[in-house]
């Protein structure tokens, strides 16, 4: 049986299809209704509300038709609208008008790269790394800058297959914001080592006559659906991966990095306020489980999305928010905390004390280190941040990052050191100091579709 594949989302084959071209150029118009085989009720709310969002968004997508493959290329979502007569199979009716872009052949990618130095109190100058990552595949990348390339190895998220990978190179240089990045994709490539949001759960058939099994369900543009609290929240680049908490109790998240072909090293991180109340507690004062999610951006590049909760029970006040913002090709995940008050500070730190105090020899150049000598999976956790920070041990060996003056903001970064397994050893561009300079000597990448 046909699919459409549209963007992340594929779909029954369309009961009718319509093209047509102009002077102001070519669209293309699909309707049909939802409910064949493949398709449970779940997964059908599911493509609504995802057709709905992508019809929001300013931005090209992949358009795949397994019946008629001369139809291959890029579209952009114009409009779309779902008629539900009943909450049936085959009571609800999909129509679908895109702009068609163009095939493979009439396109390019072009990266535009701008940004600056985040404001920090440790680094002043461009540094060469200064980095962006095209997607997996990809091929004919320039930019006048010509530079360096480094190897990262990322799990293909396009793939079923959990160990499957694709390589990415970042890009390195100390002017790369001078130029734009240019470079080609084959269409099945688009979505390699590229960012994405998983948000929610929906019951879904692989295959015609297949049992029904439960998925994440991957946002396709920034509407952020029907989350509620204790729901799942993934970001994921393929290299790092970041988990959202689901507990009433705290609000936590998890980071895993890629090795070889698995997720490895898992860390729990746990937000808190002020100053432990004694040497036995691992935290300060506690903040209650995620309340709220919003997508702030949505694109292959990057994600952000924001979360809310309090700590304040009976009042439901004292209000923290977080941006989390993760890069395509990145080793490390960007967060900014804001706290109702300026008065205190706010604390990152593992959920449970390491057993081994953390590396702080850098904390006077922005981060502390895993200070174990055979951490799990042989790789060592990162945490840094913009401001000068709490040297204070009876912080530093909780593996607890603060800012060393109150204030209701803080920015700080969680990655990773990387061992290869090759050389038993960091490579020079993961390196735990390389990997803090690639979060502060920050990149604003946006990737456009230009006329080849």
């Amino acid at each position: 049986m046909h699919q459409i594949h549209l963007g992340r989302i594929s779909f029954i084959s369309p009961g009718t299809l319509q093209l047509s071209a102009g002077p102001d150029g070519k669209s293309l118009s699909i309707s049909g209704k939802f409910g064949g085989v493949e398709h449970t009720i779940d997964h059908i709310k599911y493509l609504r509300d995802e057709l709905q969002s992508m019809s929001t968004m300013d931005e090209h997508v992949p358009f795949i038709y397994d019946g008629d493959t001369t139809l291959n290329g890029y579209v952009k979502v114009v409009s779309s609208s779902v008629d539900i007569q009943k909450y049936l199979q085959g009571g609800i009716s999909y129509d679908i008008n895109l702009e068609y872009i163009g095939k493979v052949g009439d396109v390019q990618f072009e990266s535009r790269l701008t940004g600056a130095l985040l404001e920090n109190d440790f680094i002043t100058t461009a540094t060469n790394q200064q980095f962006h990552a095209a997607p997996g595949n990809n091929f004919a990348f320039i930019h006048n800058s010509l530079p360096g390339r480094a190897l990262r190895v990322a799990r293909d998220l396009t793939s079923s297959t959990a160990s499957d990978t694709t390589n990415l190179y970042i890009n390195q240089s100390s002017i790369l914001r001078n130029n734009n990045s240019i470079y080609n994709l084959d269409i099945s490539d688009y979505y390699k080592g590229c960012c994405q949001i998983r948000m929610g759960e929906h019951m879904e058939k692989s295959s015609p006559g297949a049992s029904d099994t439960v998925v994440q369900s991957i946002k396709c543009g920034k509407y952020a659906g029907d989350w509620s609290v204790g729901d799942t929240l993934v970001l994921d680049n393929g290299i790092i991966k970041m988990v959202l908490g689901t507990s009433t109790a705290t609000s936590s998240f998890n980071t895993f990095i890629w090795d070889v072909n698995q997720y490895a090293t898992e860390q729990e991180w746990v937000f808190s306020e002020g100053d432990p109340a004694s040497a036995s507690d691992q935290h300060g004062e506690l903040f209650l489980g995620w309340h709220r999610v919003q997508i702030l951006v949505n694109r292959p590049e990057l994600v952000v999305v924001r979360c809310t909760t309090y700590k304040d029970s009976d009042t439901r006040g004292k209000r923290l928010v977080v941006d989390f913002s993760l890069r395509r090709g990145a080793h490390h995940i960007g967060v900014i905390t804001n706290y109702y008050t300026a008065g205190t500070k706010i604390n990152i730190a593992l959920e449970s004390a390491p057993s081994t105090a953390p590396d702080v020899t850098n904390i006077l150049n922005g981060f502390i280190k895993d200070g174990s000598s055979s951490p799990e999976d042989g790789n060592y956790w990162i945490l840094g941040g913009l401001k000068s920070l709490d040297s204070d041990t009876s912080i530093t060996d909780r593996g607890m990052l603060r800012n060393n003056a109150n204030g209701s903001v803080f920015g700080f970064m969680v990655g990773y050191e990387l061992i290869d397994p090759n050389t038993n050893a960091a490579l020079s561009h993961n390196t735990a100091s390389n990997v803090y300079k690639q979060y502060v000597d920050n990149i604003n990448e946006f990737q456009k579709m230009v006329k080849a």
